[in-house]
C-alpha cells in the first residue's frame, strides 16, 4: 500500500479559493472601517474649528473674519479658508484680527494657515458675520447658527454625484 505524502493539488487549490475568498470580504469590511474612521475625524475637527470660532467670538466678541457686510456663506467647492484658520491658530504675528495672539485652533502638522479634511481638501467654513443667528448653506435654505463647517473630501474623492458624501459639522 502506498502512503501519502503531502497535499493533492486539489486540495491546495480549495484552501488557495477559500483563503482568497476571505481575504477579499475581510478588505471590504477593512475599507468600510477605515472610512467610517475618516468620516469621525471629519466630524470631530470640524467640532474644533467650530469651538475654536466660538471661543474667539468669547474673547474678542466678533467672528475671526474680515468681511463684516455680509454672511460668510458655507461654500461646497473647496473654497479656500485658510484667512480664518490663520487667525485661529495665531499663524500670523500682530495679525490686527488676534491681537494676543491666542491659537484657539492647533495647527495641523505641516500648515497653520491651513485645515484639511482626512482627504486633502480644505474644509469649509460659513461665518454669521452680520450677527443675525444665521447662515447660509446651499441646498439648506439657512440654519440658525453663528458658525458652521463642511467637509466636501469625501463627495470629490467618491465622484459619484451624490451630496450625501458631503459631512456637515452639524449632523
Amino acid at each position: 500500500m502506498m502512503q501519502r505524502r503531502g497535499f493533492t493539488l486539489i486540495e491546495l487549490l480549495v484552501v488557495i479559493v477559500i483563503l482568497s475568498v476571505l481575504i477579499t470580504l475581510g478588505s471590504k469590511g477593512l475599507r468600510h472601517a477605515r472610512l467610517q474612521a475618516k468620516k469621525a475625524q471629519a466630524q470631530t475637527e470640524m467640532k474644533s474649528i467650530e469651538t475654536a470660532v466660538m471661543a474667539y467670538y468669547s474673547k474678542y466678541g466678533k467672528l475671526p473674519s474680515d468681511a463684516y457686510a455680509a454672511d460668510r456663506e458655507l461654500s461646497l467647492d473647496g473654497t479656500d479658508n485658510s484667512d480664518v484658520i490663520s487667525v485661529l491658530t495665531a499663524a500670523a504675528e500682530d495679525d490686527p484680527l488676534n491681537p494676543a495672539d491666542i491659537a484657539f485652533l492647533d495647527a495641523q502638522s505641516g500648515s497653520s494657515t491651513n485645515f484639511l479634511d482626512p482627504w486633502g481638501y480644505p474644509y469649509s467654513i460659513a461665518l454669521d458675520t452680520d450677527y443675525d443667528g444665521r447662515i447660509s448653506v446651499p441646498g439648506i435654505s439657512e440654519l440658525r447658527r453663528r458658525t458652521a463647517a463642511a467637509s466636501i473630501g469625501l463627495y470629490q474623492i467618491m465622484n459619484r454625484g451624490d451630496t450625501n458624501d458631503y459631512i456637515f459639522s452639524w449632523k
